[in-house]
């Protein structure tokens, strides 16, 4: 998945400054909350180079979703009156 899809689908930019991580550098990921309990986050910056990969770390899989299913779930969202922007 691209940076520009994850745009696109309506996933919000989370920029982290190297003072909260602590980590040595800045980076960003993106962020999509849909309803209560469901929220998907993309892979971040520094691990994404070319490929954004997209997780619900609620649920137990280490599988990354794919856009069908990221848009079965905004459907989904859609019906039970989630507002995309």
């Amino acid at each position: 998945m691209t940076e520009q899809e994850l745009i696109d689908l309506g996933f919000d930019k989370v920029e982290v400054t190297d003072d909260e991580s602590q980590n040595g550098y800045d980076y960003y990921y993106y962020i999509l909350d849909l309803l209560p309990g469901l929220s998907l986050i993309s892979s971040a910056s520094d691990e994404s180079l070319d490929e954004w990969k997209v997780f619900n770390f609620d649920w137990d899989t280490k599988n990354p979703l794919d856009m069908v299913s990221i848009n079965n779930l905004i459907a989904v969202a859609v019906n039970q009156g989630y507002k995309p922007s």
